[in-house]
């Protein structure tokens, strides 16, 4: 007899199965032309077998996109270095942050335009983007360059300035935008917002 750790690895096995082809799905042919039939090919499986592991298609793409989060999260951390600073660190987040969307329109959409419903409570503890920069926001509150009541704002004014440049930027393809401007911009926005909520005479 399966015990519970066997029957459950077997599981998780599966679901990743299923979500690994559902991302490439989404990766190589958009997200418009992913379904359970597709899905089900690609896995290996009979498209009904999805139904045993998820509740539907949009649980499915629920854990397809905080999947997409984690990658991006990867991405990002490999640009950690001790030699930046708190600032020079954000920045280079942020930009890596836009880079890898930029370069991954599909996962964008899934990501932040897609209505995926109630978020499966497992899913909200994995690694994030936004918790990496609050965590450098709150160290730099810490070592007395930030103050710390404009933290949770200077998150916000953040994450909207690089999801709208990213709708911009995603949706206007044939005006032939320069990727290094836009890098430009935001790289100046993040130095105006950090200069101006520096903690005065830190130094």
């Amino acid at each position: 007899m399966m015990t519970m750790n066997k029957r459950n690895l077997q599981k998780q096995r599966i679901m990743r199965f299923f979500i690994d082809a559902a991302k490439e799905i989404i990766k190589t042919e958009g997200i418009k032309n992913i379904t359970a039939r597709r899905v089900g090919e690609t896995a290996g499986y009979s498209y009904a077998t999805i139904y045993n592991y998820f509740k539907d298609m949009n649980t499915l793409l629920t854990y397809c996109a905080f999947d997409f989060l984690e990658d991006c999260y990867e991405h990002v951390i490999t640009f950690k270095d001790d030699k930046w600073d708190c600032k020079e660190q954000l920045i280079i987040y942020n930009i890596e942050f836009f880079k890898y969307f930029a370069e991954n329109p599909e996962i964008f959409k899934l990501v932040y335009l897609e209505d995926l419903g109630k978020i499966p409570e497992e899913l909200s503890k994995r690694p994030s983007i936004s918790r990496l920069i609050l965590d450098n926001l709150n160290e730099s509150s810490k070592k007395g360059y930030l103050q710390k009541n404009s933290i949770d704002l200077l998150l916000e004014l953040m994450g909207a300035s690089i999801h709208g440049k990213l709708l911009f930027y995603l949706n206007r393809p044939n005006e032939n935008q320069d990727l290094d401007f836009v890098l430009q911009v935001i790289e100046k926005e993040i130095e105006f917002l950090l200069n101006n909520n520096e903690v005065k005479n830190y130094e």
